[in-house]
């Protein structure tokens, strides 16, 4: 046996012993990308009601079968359980909705750290975070927070704005993380939205996040272990590698344009979790070229208004690399559901809306 087949049965031992556990393997591994994802489990059947939702929408989950699922790269599992058959997403009207008034805080009132005006005018403004977690001058908590306001226009979301002013706010992403990332002590920026009451927000009016920390959060941390790894046994790309799985499956493929390959991840954790993935190797958002921000605008607008308009809090992020095959990936989760005892339990999610599904959805004109 060679010392690269070695390698990469060493990396799948987790997997293995999961499936060693229930039967005998009818399935062995070898050094492909399919079979290193789609290897099976047997399980039993598992039809989890606690999902809460949003909205009716009717999903074709035909064919779906309940299943674990391992992450393309990382030893990370879900229960993916749509159900029974074709059935609809039952929902019931967010209970939560964020309205902003005339009482609501106004983020525009604080410190400003960087805008994008025309004519005098601010349209897109970064302020300070008031009740930071994080400050530059504690050496116990070293960091920065920020926020990022969308828009001066009350009660619009992120979703209904117009691709030229989502250029300019994934433009005030590029510029606060390449300027956070040169300050004494900030080793990681990371970008987040929370859009909705299930999602975390608190506020009404649309704006993102920005935390400047002075460590690598570990999950990025084993992410990047993994994947160069990947490259070392494979000498391979391996987000090329998912690309080219995806494309080959046709059944979570999203969009996908000169610049942008998007999907709905074969081990989704969050019902319609969507990855917007650059197809040149990036390690950095503030590295994106103007034509790659423009084609993620296109992309981040028309995932985002199929949430709003079904009323599904979410939540997206920006995953920076941290080592040369690392690549940036905007990654998105609908938050149509609590997680119960199990998930927290064992960190591992039950997913009732099959990506395949989700795909499909994001997919539809309706």
């Amino acid at each position: 046996m060679s010392s690269s087949e070695n390698k990469s049965q060493s990396s799948d031992n987790f997997h293995q012993r999961a499936r060693h556990a229930t039967k005998p393997a009818r399935v062995s591994l070898d050094d492909s990308f399919e079979n290193f994802v789609t290897c099976e489990i047997d399980t039993e059947k598992v039809n989890p009601d606690d999902a809460w939702q949003c909205k009716p929408i009717m999903l074709d989950i035909e064919g779906v079968e309940t299943e674990i699922r391992r992450d393309y790269l990382f030893d990370e599992y879900v229960i993916v359980s749509p159900g029974r058959g074709k059935r609809p997403y039952d929902t019931s009207k967010n209970r939560h909705p964020l309205i902003e008034t005339a009482d609501s805080p106004n983020l525009d009132k604080e410190k400003e750290v960087y805008s994008i005006k025309k004519d005098g005018n601010w349209l897109v403004k970064v302020v300070k975070n008031r009740f930071s977690a994080l400050t530059m001058n504690n050496p116990k908590s070293h960091g920065s927070q920020e926020l990022v306001i969308d828009t001066p226009l009350a009660n619009m979301p992120f979703s209904r704005l117009p691709l030229a002013q989502i250029e300019r706010i994934l433009k005030a992403y590029q510029m606060r993380t390449a300027n956070l990332l040169n300050k004494e002590g900030i080793t990681y920026v990371l970008i987040f939205r929370n859009d909705g009451f299930e999602a975390g927000a608190s506020l009404a009016h649309a704006h993102s996040q920005i935390f400047a920390m002075p460590i690598i959060p570990k999950r990025f941390q084993d992410h990047s272990s993994h994947i160069e790894q990947y490259f070392i046994d494979k000498k391979k790309e391996p987000i090329d590698d998912i690309i080219s799985f995806e494309r080959d499956q046709k059944k979570r493929v999203v969009a996908e344009d000169e610049h942008f390959f998007v999907i709905c991840p074969y081990a989704s954790q969050y019902p319609f979790e969507a990855w917007l993935i650059p197809k040149r190797q990036v390690m950095r958002f503030d590295k994106f070229s103007a034509a790659q921000i423009k084609s993620c605008a296109h992309q981040l607008k028309h995932l985002t208004q199929k949430l709003t308009g079904a009323q599904i809090s979410y939540n997206f992020f920006i995953e920076n690399g941290i080592s040369p095959h690392h690549r940036c990936i905007i990654k998105l989760y609908g938050r149509s559901n609590i997680w119960g005892g199990f998930e927290v339990s064992t960190g591992m999610v039950i997913n009732t809306v099959p990506p395949e599904s989700a795909a499909s959805w994001y997919r539809s004109s309706k």
